[in-house]
């Protein structure tokens, strides 16, 4: 795998980047007008979120490296299959922050309607 596919995998990755930043920077603007617990946890899942993106990155390097150090495709595949498991946790736990933050909020002004 040449620079060029490692370059387009990077690329591929950057509006999700861009959009999880923008979510966080949102969250904190809000948070300045005076937000609350949703926003707090806007801002955590975001964070987690950008964080699980950012993870992709090692995902790149790791199959050349072991197969330079000799292993076997088929420990190659278990440890990709595990570091996959292990983003998508951690993806799990910035959807489970978003969610609440939504809820949280929409409970309040559910609250202040009333």
């Amino acid at each position: 795998m040449g620079f060029l596919e490692y370059f387009f995998v990077l690329l591929a990755s950057t509006p999700a980047m861009v959009l999880w930043i923008a979510v966080i920077v949102f969250g904190a603007v809000m948070l300045r007008r005076g937000g609350g617990r949703a926003e707090r946890f806007l801002i955590a899942g975001g964070s987690v979120k950008l964080l699980c993106n950012l993870l992709i990155i090692p995902t790149i390097f790791i199959t050349p490296w072991l197969l330079h150090q000799g292993y076997t495709s088929d420990y190659i595949s278990t440890i990709n299959t595990g570091y996959g498991v292990f983003r998508d946790i951690v993806s799990m736990a910035g959807i489970l922050c978003l969610a609440y933050a939504f809820w949280v909020k929409f409970k309040t002004r559910e609250a202040e309607i009333s």
